[in-house]
């Protein structure tokens, strides 16, 4: 006997070290497998900006309400009514506490508010200077007619030799470093916010002597949209759980089986809680209401022919509503988003019109968060088969192993926040024992102290996930090409542009089309992982005092397990690359954004930072401002590499939870030994890794 109390209190000795489930300051220690990819040194990153929450599961072993009162009648009844069987039905149900923090899980650097602002402060002056210019305007040949009455001589319109220019290092486009305010843009939103070179209107106007770009400050035109959420996550679940122990032998020493389960009913929900504080722009300056599709004048209609100062000096053009039928956009946002006030109809969806719109919207395949989600499923299924090593007056003490049979469901990403039964569909090892010592024996009660402990090993499967780039928290929500491919195609739809025919008896024609044939970035940023709980385990300590007929159980559990060890499934080949914010140009590049700050600092691949075009009456003779040849070359310079995944934002972190409970019991005089019992226990953690909940449970049991 006392070799078994020795080798079970080593075991729990082992349970608590830091070593063996890293929780504590020391959790970098190199812990994960080879074949895991999982950075061991951010095991200790905060518990912000994660795609997944590992939800604990209830009614498993060593669990307040599956252990309580249970674990001690069995061996009582086994020892003193010679019974051999027991079984239990339980049952119970729990709500979280703490929502705004256990949102915060999700939020990006720790936040539980964020602001949604497209307006972008602009924070120093713009420049000509031609030594240093990263982008130029060229012009071709043209004949008078497309001047629209400003040169009638016939004489070729030249480019002027000063040409537009940013300086990267002393001009930022945007200033903000606030991590809680979010751009818009990125969620379909209105659009980025754009830089104007031509400056106010009439600056830079066409003239009959040549094209003479302005000189002096750029305008910065930001959409006007700005929204406030404050998150909180609702966990509720209720469920029936059983459980059944035989006892195979005579003797109170042998072996026996247990059979454990339950069928729940879990509920999970995140209220963004908007506050809008300045609605979306129907129609921004020169763009329409979404940030995909087509660049239009604010306020123009088919045939006006007022004088529209527009960002390339040339004035009195005739619009055409239909222009955008020249070129289709290329990519899913281009596809989806296409519907405007303007152009009814051309789109699958609309472009949302605030955040909450945004987070569910169909051009999202995952990373949605939905008014609610509920599943009823039969959770887990525990089996095991163990050995009664002592059952006297005095103690008793088993021991057993067993399986974990996954009946729930496998998490999908499709939504933040799933509802989960079970543990994830993963199957798993357990052992455990449960070891009992006699405190008190008085006349009218008992008093003993129980040691309940469960440890299990979970096996990978694979899954969806999400993830972010490392340093980049929320990198998941921002505009990308999906892949070279769809790059290459934008390039190839800017070159085809060409006249439109027929064009108006004055005037020319409006055809500027951008290629924005972007991919939310969390269709990019989702693939199937391999995903390997590893170990967790419970230590359950009890009071119980057993009276004639009342019961009463005071006890304190702790749970505690590894952060999951989680690698691509596959090979990274997607090779998405972030999408200029630039409402100027559409096929550009920029890895230096973030999901709190556009970075338009120019220093990107400039493929066509001006791409419009003016057919006129001859349509061979064009004027293209911009690069009129675009390429791909420098895609592969931006592409995301493997190596730039944040693996640890798609894993659930390391756990350590403590509960404390009590249980009240009433217990009849029948050779069944029947037994009621309601309780109530409070799990709580010292960070959000975990959920903060109570529950609630009543069970009934009998021996037999």
């Amino acid at each position: 006997m006392k070799k078994q109390v020795f080798l079970l209190t080593l075991i729990a000795a082992l349970f608590g070290s830091s070593n063996v489930l890293p929780v504590s300051s020391d959790c970098c220690a190199p812990v994960c497998s080879t074949d895991c990819n999982t950075s061991c040194d951010t095991s200790c990153t905060d518990d912000h900006g994660k795609t997944y929450r590992d939800i604990i599961p209830h009614f498993q072993g060593g669990s307040v309400e599956m252990v309580s009162m249970y674990s001690s009648n069995v061996l009582h009844n086994l020892n003193h009514e010679d019974k051999h069987g027991a079984f239990q039905v339980t049952v119970f149900g729990g709500k979280n506490t703490k929502r705004s923090d256990a949102a915060a899980y999700y939020l990006p650097y720790g936040h539980n508010t964020l602001t949604f602002d497209g307006a972008i402060a602009k924070p120093h002056t713009f420049a000509f200077n031609a030594a240093e210019s990263v982008a130029q305007i060229q012009v071709a040949t043209l004949t008078a007619q497309a001047l629209n009455g400003h040169a009638t001589d016939g004489t070729n319109f030249t480019a002027s030799p000063s040409p537009v220019f940013v300086d990267p290092v002393n001009y930022q486009f945007d200033s903000n470093r606030d991590t809680s305010i979010v751009r818009p843009w990125n969620f379909g939103i209105t659009f980025a916010a754009l830089f104007e070179p031509g400056a106010t209107s009439g600056v830079g106007a066409a003239s009959g002597v040549g094209f003479e770009p302005a000189v002096g400050s750029g305008l910065i035109t930001s959409p006007a949209f700005k929204s406030t959420i404050n998150p909180c996550l609702s966990y509720s679940h209720v469920g029936a759980g059983f459980g059944l122990r035989y006892h195979f032998s005579d003797d109170k020493k042998g072996f026996f089986g247990t059979l454990t389960t339950a069928v729940q009913r879990v509920s999970s929900v995140i209220s963004l809680n908007e506050v809008v504080e300045t609605e979306k722009e129907v129609i921004g300056d020169y763009a329409a209401a979404n940030p995909y599709g087509i660049v239009t004048p604010a306020g123009v209609t088919a045939g006006d022919t007022q004088a529209i100062p527009n960002k390339f000096g040339i004035n009195d053009i005739v619009f055409d509503p239909n222009a955008h039928a020249t070129v289709t956009p290329v990519g899913s946002i281009a596809t989806a988003y296409a519907a405007t006030s303007l152009f009814p109809g051309t789109g699958d969806v609309a472009a949302p019109a605030n955040v909450t719109e945004a987070f569910c919207q169909n051009a999202w395949n995952y990373g949605k968060i939905a008014p609610c989600q509920k599943i009823t499923r039969l959770a887990d299924i525990e089996l095991a088969l163990g050995y009664q090593w002592w059952c006297g007056d005095c103690a008793s003490t088993n021991w057993y192993v067993g399986v974990v049979i996954p009946t729930g469901n496998k998490v999908c990403a499709e939504f933040v926040a799933p509802a989960v039964v079970g543990n994830g569909f993963h199957a798993g090892l357990m052992t455990g024992s449960t070891t009992e010592v006699l405190l008190s024996d008085e006349e009218n009660y008992q008093a003993s102290y129980r040691l309940d402990m469960n440890a299990r090993y979970l096996f990978k499967n694979t899954q969806k996930r999400s993830f972010d780039l490392l340093g980049n928290e929320w990198s998941r929500y921002m505009m990308v090409w999906e892949n070279k491919a769809a790059y290459t195609a934008a390039v190839a739809a800017a070159n085809a542009i060409t006249a439109i025919a027929p064009v108006p008896a004055t005037g020319s024609l409006f055809a500027g089309v951008a290629q924005r044939g972007y991919t939310p970035g969390i269709n990019s940023f989702t693939a199937d992982m391999s995903v390997k709980p590893r170990l967790q385990g419970r230590v359950n300590q009890a009071l119980y005092i057993r009276g004639e007929h009342a019961r009463l159980e005071l006890g304190w559990n702790t749970f505690a397990k590894h952060k999951e060890c989680v690698a691509l499934a596959c090979p990274w080949d997607n090779a998405p690359a972030f999408a200029e914010s630039s409402y100027i140009g559409g096929v550009g590049l920029n890895n230096a954004r973030t999901i709190y700050n556009d970075a338009q600092t120019m220093s990107y691949n400039v493929v066509d930072n001006l791409n419009r075009v003016f057919p006129i009456t001859t349509p061979t003779a064009l004027v293209t401002i911009g690069n009129n040849t675009l390429a791909d070359t420098n895609y592969d310079d931006f592409a995301i590499t493997e190596a730039q995944i944040n693996l640890d934002s798609a894993s659930s972190s390391a756990t350590l939870t403590q509960t404390p409970y009590a249980v009240l019991g009433y217990a009849w005089e029948s050779d069944f030994m029947p037994q009621f019992s309601i309780g109530g226990s409070y799990e709580f953690s010292s960070g959000n890794s975990a959920l903060n909940q109570w529950l609630v449970f009543g069970k009934f049991e009998m021996a037999f």
